[in-house]
């Protein structure tokens, strides 16, 4: 099975091949050749929902026309000389090649904030100079008002979300050409949960198939629906593979990650991103300064220092490769993260077993947690005993495993939880029909008006000796 990231691999090498929006594509074929023809055309703007294929068609158009690629954020045209250089770029009659030069503003919808005019008026200069093919990409080309002179001044095509069978035989096509097994239902399910995100869905299969080898339902529906959040693997994943401050920051904007989570994981996979040493080392010096940064935050109570702190760990790391990585890499939990909830869950289940056995053994939580638990485990080895004690202390699945020693749904566990949940009812037919008396809980349907003082009466030795035993042996 490849490493190489399979949205790169499955890029679309023809208009045929590409999902969805077909006749849109149509349109973009068009408007190139007409190009091609010297036949000049309004600058095209594609919108729609993310990973749909705005970008990718764009780069499409492109490389079927035999144009260079001149590629620029347009958050990056806040800058003087960036403006200049798209200019440029789109004003010049032709690459070096002889041929156009297609030039990509993506996600012109970001040009929203007050700050922003000055990025508004740069695409407007870029349009109306250009004399080489342009294409635009937004996301909502209508809830900024100053986005009308823009909308009025391109063609617009407007993209819709693929309908999820076209992006299931895409995805069915992948795990046949890299040899994965596959639940039909299960991919169908992938492809309905990803909204009509392609991208995302063909990041889902990769990271199902990388880890099982095979595409089952359980797997896919521990993905779940996908949410407007970005998931935290494909947040660390954009943050990696970011070529700018702004793709960067929109990662993290669109994700719900607690800054310090975030950070763990950063510092946790920037061995398996980072290949070269040098890259690697520019890499941890730059969280280092983000984690400098968040001590004087904690010192003198400083949240301004808080931005520093987020662009360092997340633009500074990514922009610390010399060049892109484009394999797929399964990226790692947190060590210490696992350790410390590997630790917190024990802790809880410490608690839990204290209380139940403490409460019938008079014994504190913590004294069973140093003392006692050793014996506990101890007597836990031997199954036929382990499911009388779970019986009278009523232990669940998860507390006979800790004491076991193993997972809640091995084989010795279910044993002696199913033993444990026979003893148990069997013990309480036995109880009624020898008329135990129950200490009921407070407050329980159980409750009865105190008893009435009994005057105690002599018994014989007989009598005394036929009385049945009220306490049940354990052992």
């Amino acid at each position: 099975m490849s490493t190489e990231l399979w949205t790169q691999k499955y890029f679309p090498k023809s208009y045929e091949e590409f999902v969805g929006n077909s006749e849109l594509v149509k349109e973009a074929a068009n408007w190139a050749l007409e190009w091609s023809k010297n036949r000049p055309q309004k600058p095209l703007l594609l919108f729609g929902p993310s990973g749909v294929g705005k970008t990718a068609l764009a780069e499409l158009v492109g490389r079927q026309s035999g144009w260079h690629l001149f590629e620029s954020n347009a958050s990056d045209l806040r800058s003087k000389d960036m403006v200049e250089r798209v200019v440029g770029a789109a004003s010049a009659n032709a690459s070096f090649s002889g041929s156009f030069r297609l030039v990509l503003l993506d996600e012109i919808d970001v040009l929203q904030k007050r700050e922003d005019k000055g990025g508004m008026s740069a695409v407007l200069s870029v349009l109306k100079e250009a004399k080489n093919p342009v294409m635009l990409t937004a996301n909502d080309i209508y809830e900024n008002p100053q986005m009308a002179e823009i909308r009025n001044f391109c063609k617009k095509l407007e993209f819709k979300k693929p309908n999820y069978l076209s992006v299931a035989r895409f995805l069915k096509d992948i795990c046949e050409k890299e040899k994965v097994d596959f639940d039909v239902e299960s991919v169908n399910l992938l492809a309905k949960n990803a909204s009509g995100d392609i991208r995302s869905a063909v990041l889902d299969l990769q990271t199902i198939a990388w880890d099982s080898r095979k595409i089952m339902m359980q797997d896919v529906e521990s993905i779940g629906v996908r949410e407007r959040e970005e998931r935290i693997f494909s947040t660390i994943q954009k943050i990696f593979r970011a070529k700018t401050v702004a793709d960067c920051q929109k990662a993290r904007f669109a994700s719900d990650s607690d800054p310090d989570f975030l950070m763990r994981w950063i510092e946790e996979n920037i061995p398996l991103e980072f290949k070269s040493v040098p890259d690697r080392a520019k890499a941890f010096s730059r969280l280092s300064r983000a984690d400098m940064f968040n001590g004087r935050i904690m010192r003198r109570q400083h949240f301004g220092f808080m931005k520093y702190s987020m662009e360092l760990m997340t633009s500074g790391v990514a922009l610390s490769h010399s060049e892109p990585n484009h394999e797929f890499i399964m990226y790692k939990f947190p060590g210490l993260l696992r350790l410390l909830s590997a630790s917190s869950a024990k802790r809880n289940m410490k608690k839990s077993l204290g209380k139940k056995i403490g409460k019938k053994t008079h014994s504190s939580g913590r004294i069973f947690s140093v003392q006692d638990l050793p014996y506990w485990m101890a007597f836990f080895e031997s199954k036929p005993l382990a499911a009388r004690l779970a019986a009278e202390f009523g232990l669940s699945e998860e507390e006979i495993a800790f004491l076991m020693g193993k997972e809640p749904k091995s084989k010795g566990v279910q044993e002696v939880f199913e033993k444990s949940q026979e003893l148990s009812a069997a013990w309480q037919v036995q109880r009624r029909k020898k008329g135990f008396f129950f200490e009921p809980e407070a407050g329980s349907a159980h409750e009865t008006e105190p008893e009435k003082p009994v005057k105690a009466s002599k018994k014989t030795s007989s009598e005394s000796d036929s009385e049945p035993h009220r306490q049940m042996k354990l052992f």
